[in-house]
């Protein structure tokens, strides 16, 4: 039995539809009635018939307007117009909202039972179709998930569902990060996929949590064939493009086989993080950073740290994006997780701006917020290159607007850094890098100006640093460990070697004699590159 509700606002009408009408006997059930389109709204809300029988005028709420609120929110329902008037416009606009038949008041009984029979027909082969629809749904998940009885013979039922075909292939569209399942442009996207599908036999639609898994069998057509599916797909997606990801497995050659194809799919969409947005990803689509050089050595995550944050410091934009370009292709290929790459920049982004001053932050545009706001701003970033993108932004514009951005003398600022970076992991090598000279060229080029080859003059500021905190009562292993020397025999070695005692004989006599020698020394040279 099909269910049926009554809707007029004449009692009389009502009460006449119910007896007049043989509706057992043609397959129909009368489940409710109500006087008004307001009164009809608040009982579908519980429950939906399967057919309503609507007179189109009436007070408040009238049949049309009520046809209307329905089909705006989705409920599936047939419907037949009642009308006292033989208004053309009236049925047009019923038309619109799909109604199975308008009928003029009084109602004829022969006319009311014939439309009934026609309608009757159309809902069991519709109730059939939808049993069918279920049932290949239902086979779907079962392979997928693994619960299918080993009992059941998957040719015989796969044929009785028509779901032999020569090729199938699983697509995930996956709307994790969007939200709540009933964002509404994730109930239209769902509504009009159904629709396109709903006509394909070739294809089956199953809705999971976030999610909707397409089985496609349409792919005896070709790569043509298939690509217009997918691009359909797409402009369906609308306003959900940038948000939802889709991803298609491989394509496999029995029903059987199709965990398989899915289990690819999700693969790909567990490292979505790692593709542009916007695309259908296929085994075939390149990751992003996946034609950056990656030749070259790539240096410890200190080194990476020390180099972006001297870049910012003396103004070189071009080599920021450079190097964060290969520290991303180096990672991408070497097959890391989206925590760790998101561990890794966040360290990276966090050292290099450790040391930039408030007022560069300021004219950088991060007033009030400086570090901080920078690197909270990390986390919304939802794929690899708008994270690259958000770090690689932040840098070049903080390296623009940094006082050391002038091109000044390389040796005073490598000077300058010295001072300011001392415990840090310095070397020669890193910086010659940076500024594109040889070692040897830089090292000679530093001992000319100088007077002292780099490792000695390192030596002495660290030493000289050393030497405040030994006088602020600092232990001599922690003293070591903070001005850069990781072994407090060879920090033992160079403080005795320059200042001519012990750290431990040196606290304790606490010889201040020439604590400004080293200063002194220090700006007279600063004074020379200036000049």
């Amino acid at each position: 039995m099909f269910t049926v509700m009554i809707i007029d606002d004449e009692p009389k009408q009502r009460l006449g539809l119910q007896t007049l009408i043989p509706w057992s006997d043609l397959g129909y059930e009368v489940v409710g009635t109500a006087s008004s389109g307001k009164e009809a709204l608040q009982s579908l809300e519980q429950d939906v018939p399967d057919l309503l029988v609507v007179d189109i005028r009436m007070p408040g709420m009238d049949g049309l307007q009520l046809l209307q609120e329905i089909r705006q929110r989705g409920w599936k329902v047939h419907a037949v117009v009642l009308s006292g008037y033989a208004d053309f416009e009236y049925a047009r606009r019923a038309m619109q909202y799909g109604v199975e038949g308008y009928l003029l008041k009084p109602v004829n009984k022969q006319e009311m039972s014939a439309l009934l029979e026609k309608l009757h027909a159309r809902l069991v082969e519709q109730q059939a179709q939808q049993n069918k629809t279920y049932t290949r749904e239902w086979l779907v998940y079962s392979l997928l998930s693994g619960s299918l009885d080993e009992k059941e013979d998957l040719d015989k039922l796969s044929a009785s569902l028509g779901l032999v075909w020569s090729k199938y292939q699983i697509v995930l569209l996956d709307f994790s990060g969007i939200g709540s399942e009933e964002d509404e442009r994730i109930v239209r996207f769902r509504e009009r996929l159904n629709k396109i599908c709903a006509s394909d036999r070739n294809s089956v639609v199953l809705s999971m949590t976030s999610s909707i898994v397409l089985l496609l069998g349409r792919l005896h057509a070709g790569k043509f064939e298939r690509e217009r599916f997918y691009r359909e797909m797409y402009l369906l997606a609308e306003d959900l493009r940038d948000e939802m990801n889709m991803a298609a497995g491989e394509v496999v050659h029995s029903l059987s086989e199709i965990p398989m194809s899915f289990h690819t799919a999700r693969s790909l969409l567990d490292r979505s993080f790692f593709y542009d947005r916007g695309q259908l990803l296929t085994p075939e689509t390149p990751v992003c950073y996946s034609m950056v050089d990656q030749r070259g050595e790539i240096p410890a995550k200190e080194d990476l740290a020390f180099r972006l944050s001297y870049y910012v410091e003396v103004g070189q934009t071009e080599m920021i994006r450079t190097l964060l370009d290969r520290i991303a292709a180096r990672m991408v290929h070497q097959g890391e997780g989206e925590e760790e790459v998101r561990k890794r920049f966040f360290y990276l982004a966090s050292e290099a701006v450790r040391n930039v001053p408030v007022k560069v932050w300021d004219e950088a545009g991060y007033e009030g917020g400086g570090a901080s706001l920078f690197l909270a701003n990390l986390s919304g970033a939802r794929t690899f290159r708008e994270l690259v993108d958000k770090v690689g932004d932040v840098l070049e514009r903080l390296a623009r607007c940094t006082n050391y951005c002038s091109r000044g003398n390389e040796i005073r600022r490598m000077l300058d850094y010295i001072d300011r970076h001392y415990e840090e992991n310095l070397k020669l090598e890193t910086l010659s890098e940076v500024f594109n000279y040889s070692s040897s060229y830089l090292g000679q080029l530093f001992k000319n100006e100088t007077g002292e080859y780099f490792n000695a003059y390192l030596d002495k500021v660290r030493i000289e640093k050393a030497k405040q905190l030994l006088r602020q009562g600092m232990k001599v292993y922690e003293v070591a460990e903070q001005v850069g020397y990781a072994n407090v025999n060879y920090f033992h070695h160079k403080f005795k070697k320059l200042v001519g005692h012990s750290p431990s004989s040196y606290q304790k006599k606490a010889d201040l004699k020439n604590d400004g020698a080293y200063r002194n020394d220090w700006r007279s040279w600063n004074e020379k590159c200036q000049n």
